[in-house]
């Protein structure tokens, strides 16, 4: 560690890994509440976020576990559970009275196809205006969850749960109307 008169600590959430602070103050000072999408192997999380006067306020959120409520069967890691999962928070937003918001990734990498994308996608298709670039997105038959049912069908015992990964586009494509209306 370097030591010195001139030598600045970082901040101890920079430290952690955990925060960009020039990102944030960049998307702070749009003035538009933050779409905060973060994944993990097994959810999806999402939030809709306003700057406060005592911290960030959580406006509507979430979470791919929250699809178990409205049928889904499937895992939750996937690139169809966090389109759905952005789909289901845009919804709320709307409700909630929320029109235009701006993507915070945090220390994610933008990788076009990637689920914080997927999340983005899933809000813009429920109202919500956010800023963005058609290239990110993946190709739809991929966000159905097209490539997971045909690698299921090509490599049938790998798929052994308690779900029919060959028959997920379908169980999307329900999932999403009942979503919509």
């Amino acid at each position: 560690m370097a030591t010195g008169p001139r030598y600045k600590v970082p901040m101890r959430r920079r430290r952690e890994a955990r925060t960009n602070y020039h990102q944030r103050l960049r998307l702070l000072k749009s003035g538009k509440p933050r779409l905060v999408a973060r994944k993990s192997n097994q959810h999806t999380t999402a939030q809709l976020v306003t700057r406060g006067q005592n911290g960030d306020e959580t406006v509507v959120e979430a979470s791919s576990e929250d699809l178990d409520e409205y049928g889904w069967e499937a895992p939750t890691g996937n690139l169809p559970a966090a389109y759905l999962t952005g789909l289901l928070l845009g919804t709320r937003a709307v409700e909630a009275g929320v029109e235009e918001a701006v993507l915070d990734i945090g220390l994610n990498t933008a990788t076009p196809g990637n689920k914080v994308f997927a999340v983005q996608e899933g809000a813009i298709d429920a109202g919500l205006e956010i800023p963005h670039n058609d290239d990110v997105f993946a190709e739809w038959d991929r966000t159905r969850g097209t490539h997971i049912a045909d690698y299921a069908e090509q490599e049938g015992g790998l798929y052994s749960g308690d779900f029919d990964a060959t028959e997920l586009p379908e169980h999307f494509d329900e999932l999403r109307e009942e979503l919509l209306e």
